[in-house]
């Protein structure tokens, strides 16, 4: 599945809702501890009108990521998985310590991270990176040599199933270790068909301290907003391969629909 695959995204103008924001540069980023390579992950899914009403909270609070004159990223992302999908299934059927391998293009610095995510039964999340070229076959030298000490599985098992691309807004906290991703326009593509997530953000807190802390969730509160349980990875698909199980993923269905405004029927 190549980069140029997949759609542009389409996204509505945020720059009003983020000018008022202090900026973060990508150096001060990384040099920083809200860099969080091992972290814990809620996630919330809205609108984007809520999503602009949140952003109106913290524009005191944090400080937005601007890398080359944009505070709006582009993400393109490769999963990889086996043929019976064991990444997929360990995620669907509850396992609390899992894994995810994924080649991730950043556009805004033109670089490409090959990533492991490793979610501990501890409910933290550890993640790990290699950069490398273009996605490719994990079983070239670098890559095979950082799956080796990263990934406990076979590579030789994994290939790409499924593709990714969404805009990103990334928020550090002034006061607290903690960033806050929101993710738009995001679509799913796979070699037969796509699926776009119209009109939903997929908002998401990285943190170490106590969650109710953290200014990002006291506003998400406000709003109604509550945590929910989101794999881009699992709900790309759970919409694109029809054949997998995914009765764990139907609320999480209807949540979506009911965000996109399509009718949900009542059971």
């Amino acid at each position: 599945m190549e980069r140029s695959t997949l759609p542009a995204p389409d996204v509505r103008n945020l720059a009003p809702d983020l000018s008022e924001f202090d900026l973060v540069s990508l150096e001060e980023l990384e040099n920083s501890e809200a860099r969080l390579m091992s972290r814990k992950e809620k996630k919330f899914l809205m609108t984007l009108d809520q999503c602009r009403g949140l952003l109106s909270d913290l524009k005191d609070t944090y400080r937005v990521l601007e890398i080359g004159n944009s505070k709006i990223g582009r993400y393109e992302t490769v999963y990889y998985d086996t043929d019976t999908f064991m990444m997929y299934l360990q995620h669907h059927n509850g396992r609390a310590h899992r894994y995810k391998v994924r080649s991730r293009f950043y556009c805004s610095t033109n670089k490409t991270f090959l990533e492991v995510k490793e979610r501990k039964n501890t409910g933290r999340t550890v993640k790990k990176r290699l950069e490398t070229g273009a996605a490719g076959p994990l079983t070239e030298e670098k890559p095979a040599e950082f799956l080796k000490r990263t990934f406990p599985y076979d590579i030789t098992m994994f290939h790409p199933v499924l593709s990714t691309i969404y805009s990103r807004v990334t928020l550090v906290s002034k006061d607290l270790v903690e960033r806050m991703t929101l993710d738009l326009s995001l679509s799913f593509r796979n070699k037969e068909t796509g699926y776009v997530l119209p009109g939903i953000v997929v908002g998401e807190i990285k943190y170490n301290g106590p969650l109710s802390c953290s200014r990002a969730f006291s506003g998400l509160k406000k709003r109604g907003i509550r945590k929910t349980r989101f794999s881009k990875y699992c709900i790309g698909v759970s919409f694109l391969y029809s054949q997998q199980k995914q009765n764990r993923f139907k609320q999480l269905h209807m949540k979506i629909d009911t965000l996109a405004g399509r009718r949900v029927p009542s059971c």
